[in-house]
């Protein structure tokens, strides 16, 4: 069992599968959302970002993912937690759903591999490489699966993210947060968080840059469960 930091909640992790990481973490605290979201989580894996989303009682949790087994996995995590949620196996671009107002997603990035070069563990490679789900499927198909005003958030490396902000614009989706974080506050832009707006401008929300040296630490624990906890 894992601690989920920022959470009251401890998750199990299939030693074989893919782990939450850092870009699991940041992306989970950086959601915004309300009691009446309809949340759709791509990639569930071990049920992680549906945790952190859970934190805000939305009216509905769904998830997805491409392995049977690891949505077993998601539905005994947020069982454990007393998390509800519709759990499918199922690509995004072939899921079937009623209209939501969010979209989260921990997205592979890394450019397809020769199949010899493939990572032996199908989960990792799925987990990390755009074969089943480049950027324009996954807009396209978040533009398919969301109500006008709905949202998109994900984490994308900074080297990579030109690919996000042109394919967003692209399918009908404006920026309307951003969050940059650095290894170190003298260091190396690592990572962007974003989310997109389906076809409604809002005002751009540009928030304070979060640093991974410091993610833990009491100066930056201003995360919804503590939040809410003092309440």
């Amino acid at each position: 069992m894992d601690y989920l930091f920022a959470t009251p909640y401890e998750i199990e992790q299939d030693p074989s599968g893919y782990h939450f990481s850092s870009d699991t973490e940041l992306l989970g605290r950086f959601l915004v959302l309300s009691d009446d979201d309809r949340v759709l989580d791509v990639g569930t894996n071990n049920g992680a970002l549906l945790c952190y989303a859970a934190l805000y009682e939305p009216e509905l949790l769904a998830g997805i993912d491409l392995f049977p087994e690891v949505i077993e996995l998601a539905e005994k995590n947020l069982s454990r937690n007393g998390i509800q949620a519709e759990l499918s196996v199922s690509s995004l671009q072939s899921y079937r759903h009623d209209p939501f107002t969010a979209v989260i997603c921990n997205p592979p990035y890394f450019e397809s591999l020769p199949e010899e070069l493939k990572n032996r563990n199908p989960y990792l490679y799925a987990a990390r490489h755009r074969d089943y789900l480049s950027v324009l499927e996954l807009f396209e198909n978040s533009r398919r699966l969301l109500e006008r005003g709905g949202r998109v958030m994900i984490v994308y490396p900074a080297e990579l993210s030109k690919d996000v902000f042109t394919t967003a614009g692209e399918t009908g989706f404006l920026l309307s947060r951003f969050c940059p974080v650095y290894d170190t506050q003298e260091g190396t832009l690592k990572r962007f968080l974003m989310e997109f707006t389906l076809e409604t401008e809002v005002p751009l929300k540009l928030l304070r840059p979060v640093y991974l040296d410091c993610l833990h630490s009491e100066y930056v624990r201003t995360d919804l469960y503590v939040q809410k906890s003092a309440e």
